[in-house]
């Protein structure tokens, strides 16, 4: 069954390409057909299977030789990772089909924060509205956890914004990133939620950091947030309640 959700997730991570593309342009999804940003040659089928098309043309342009950017053959392969690990997580149940939209909807906003710098109304206003229409559906017992984390998630990171523009007299965070806590609060919760918003925070400063002493960004560098959240909600979601419980029997007395 792992290699199933494996090839499965394949090509999932490739439609997830070209909502990631098409989206911030407000191009159709549907339609025309793949087709190359550079020269507008439409891609046959045998060159759109992923990860093989794009190792046989070594990641460019069967016509025009452009270079295709690595984000296609990269998002592809953390689809198929990421299914694999639900099913070996929750098996094959509405709990996986459950978090596997939300993985889903991680990646595609993470990857479109990180090439445009922006989170789209579009996608994050839907994917609380999915999680919400989900729990209500297969989870009920936890709709009002699922309430309660939107408002938390989306609220801790208002006080951030507030707090930000107070210390530093400019916005360090932006309206999508508060509205991508509240979608991440409706998936998990209040506790686990928290536990990603502190991860999220510990992540970012760590790379934001290492970026700064490699000279490769400023105090003032603008940095995307969307893949930071994404990354501890993933973490917290699998290992919140580990984590938790490592903390207490360690700083806790």
């Amino acid at each position: 069954m792992s290699v199933i959700f494996f090839i499965l997730g394949l090509f999932i991570g490739s439609f997830l390409n070209v909502v990631i593309y098409r989206l911030p342009r407000n191009e159709s999804i549907i339609s025309p057909r793949s087709h190359c940003p550079h020269c507008g040659k439409k891609i046959r089928f045998f060159d759109n299977i992923p990860v093989i098309s794009y190792m046989i043309l070594q990641g460019k342009c069967r016509y025009c030789k452009s270079k295709i950017s690595p984000r296609y053959l990269i998002v592809e392969l953390i689809t198929a990772v990421a299914l694999v690990s639900l099913y070996h997580i929750f098996g094959i149940n509405m709990e996986m089909l459950f978090f596997s939209i939300f993985v889903l909807i991680l990646i595609t906003i993470s990857f479109i924060d990180i090439e445009n710098m922006k989170i789209l109304n579009k996608i994050v206003l839907p994917g609380i509205a999915i999680g919400l229409f989900m729990t209500l559906i297969f989870r009920p017992d936890n709709i009002v956890q699922s309430i309660l984390g939107m408002i938390c998630g989306g609220g801790v990171l208002l006080s951030w914004f507030y707090i930000g523009k107070l210390l530093f007299r400019k916005e360090s965070l932006g309206a999508g990133d508060i509205k991508f806590a509240a979608l991440i609060g409706v998936f998990l919760g209040v506790k686990t939620t928290l536990i990603a918003l502190f991860l999220s925070s510990l992540f970012f400063t760590l790379i934001a950091i290492f970026l700064i002493s490699l000279k490769k960004a400023k105090l003032d560098s603008k940095i995307p947030f969307a893949p930071f959240l994404a990354t501890g909600a993933l973490v917290s979601m699998c290992f919140g309640n580990k984590l938790l419980s490592w903390y207490l029997n360690h700083f806790i007395v």
